[in-house]
């Protein structure tokens, strides 16, 4: 997947959390963040700290990957 903005990151992080059957409240206290937090990422807010972000992603299995476009 090509990530051009935060949108689709945290609509993955959604599918995620609900594929494992995890309400907002349940993800939160994985990686020490809180239910506003995971609201926001799934929401696609952009002020997300990406240290939080890939916290969350690796709780749900998820990885970001960076590459260059050539």
């Amino acid at each position: 997947m090509v990530l051009a903005d935060a949108g689709p990151l945290g609509g993955a992080a959604r599918q995620a959390r609900k594929a494992y059957g995890l309400a907002q409240p349940d993800l939160a206290g994985l990686p020490g963040t809180g239910p506003r937090f995971i609201s926001e990422l799934e929401r696609g807010k952009v002020s997300a700290e990406l240290d939080k972000v890939l916290d969350m992603l690796a709780v749900l299995g998820l990885r970001l990957l960076a590459g260059v476009d050539s």
